[in-house]
C-alpha cells in the first residue's frame, strides 16, 4: 500500500520531534494530528513540526498511518476513539489506517489494545521508541522498534522502509526504525520494558538514594557525591544530565513503572519469590510519583518542591566536582 499521510497522536516532546524530522527530511509527506482543548504551546509546537491539524475524525479518514505516542495510561483510551470512529470511515469507502502504538506499555496492555484495533480489522504493529527527542539539527534521532503479528510483518516491513526513506536505515534519509521480524505482536513493548526498567531504573534508584542521603544529613549527601566521584565517575556523569532532564517528565514515568511492574508478573509467572520482583517497579512508581508532586508544587509554593531543590543542587555540585577533578 502507498503511505503518504502519517498522524501523530499526540505531538508531546517525542511525538513533536520524531514528526519534525520527517517534514524537515520528506517534506512531500502530509503530517496531521488533531488537538482539540489543547494548550497554545502545543499548537505552535505541532506547527513547528510542520503538523497539520484536523479533526479526530478528518484524520482517521486522511491517515495512511497512525502513530500513538502519548502518556502509557491513555494508550488504550486513544484506541477506543480510533474505533469508535471507523464506521463512519467504512460508510465513505475510505481504506483503514495501520496503526503504530509507540508507548512504553506492557505486552499484555498491548494484546488488549490489539483486540480493540481488530474489532474494526485495523492493522496494528507494536513499537518502542528508544533514545530521547530528536534534536532540532538533526544530529540524533532517536530508534523505533518494531514487531507485529506473522500476517501484518510484510506491511511493517513497508511501513519501515517509507520512515527510513529507503533500505538504509543510517542513511539519514528519514528516521531509524528497525524491524524485529519473528519477534511478534508484543515484542517490541517487551524491549522497551526491559530497556526502559534498566535505564529509568536507574535513574529512579539514584534519585531516591539522594534525597535520602539529603534527609538524613547534608554531611552524607556530600560524601555520597564524592565517592561516587571517587569510584564511579561514569555513572555520576550520567546521573548529572540524567536526574534533572527527569524531572518535568517524572509524572510520564509512573505509569511506565506500573507497565513494568506488570510485565515482569507476567513474564515471571512461575516465581514464587514473596515479596515479588515485579514490587520493586512499584516503588519506583512511587519514587517519580513523588518527583512529579515536588515538580508541580514548585508552582504552588509548597514544601514539596524541596525535593526538585535537592536533586538540582546535588547534580549541579556533581558537575563541579567532576570538572574539579578532570583538571586536577
Amino acid at each position: 500500500m502507498s503511505i503518504s499521510t502519517i498522524a501523530f497522536l499526540y505531538p508531546g516532546a517525542m511525538g513533536a520531534s520524531l514528526a519534525r524530522v520527517l517534514h524537515q527530511r520528506h517534506p512531500h509527506l502530509t503530517l496531521l494530528t488533531s488537538l482539540t482543548n489543547r494548550s497554545q504551546s502545543t499548537l505552535d509546537r505541532a506547527t513547528a513540526s510542520g503538523l497539520q491539524n484536523v479533526s479526530l475524525s478528518e484524520l482517521v479518514t486522511r491517515s495512511d498511518l497512525i502513530i500513538s505516542i502519548l502518556p502509557p495510561s491513555a494508550a488504550l483510551t486513544l484506541a477506543r476513539e480510533i474505533v469508535e470512529i471507523i464506521p463512519t470511515v467504512t460508510r465513505q469507502s475510505v481504506k483503514l489506517p495501520i496503526y503504530i502504538d509507540a508507548n512504553a506499555i506492557s505486552p499484555d496492555t498491548v494484546s488488549d489494545l490489539a483486540g480493540i484495533l481488530r474489532l474494526c480489522k485495523i492493522p496494528f504493529i507494536d513499537g518502542s521508541v528508544i533514545g530521547l527527542p530528536a534534536k532540532e539539527d538533526g544530529s540524533f534521532v532517536p530508534k523505533l522498534y518494531l514487531s507485529a503479528a506473522p500476517e501484518v510483518e510484510e506491511t511493517m516491513g513497508e511501513v519501515v522502509r517509507v520512515l527510513n526513506g529507503g533500505d538504509d536505515v543510517e542513511a539519514g534519509k528519514g528516521l531509524r526504525v528497525f524491524a524485529m521480524e519473528g519477534a511478534g505482536e508484543g515484542g517490541a513493548s517487551a524491549l522497551k520494558m526491559c530497556y526502559g526498567g534498566i535505564n529509568k531504573g536507574l535513574i529512579g534508584l539514584g534519585t531516591i538514594a539522594i534525597l535520602a542521603a539529603q534527609a538524613h544529613s547534608p554531611g552524607t549527601a556530600t560524601a555520597l557525591l564524592n565517592e561516587f566521584a571517587s569510584s564511579k565517575s561514569e555513572t555520576l556523569r550520567g546521573f548529572t544530565q540524567s536526574i534533572p532532564d527527569s524531572i518535568n517528565k517524572a509524572y510520564r514515568w509512573v505509569g511506565e513503572m506500573e507497565e513494568i511492574s506488570s510485565f515482569v508478573t507476567s513474564s515471571l509467572r512461575s516465581s514464587t519469590t514473596s515479596p515479588s520482583p515485579a514490587d520493586t517497579f512499584q516503588g519506583l512508581a512511587q519514587v517519580f510519583q513523588r518527583v512529579a508532586d515536588a515538580y508541580k508544587a514548585q508552582d504552588e509554593g509548597s514544601a514539596k518542591e524541596n525535593d526538585v531543590k535537592t536533586l538540582l543542587g546535588w547534580t549541579d555540585e556533581a558537575k563541579k566536582v567532576l570538572t574539579s577533578t578532570k583538571k586536577g
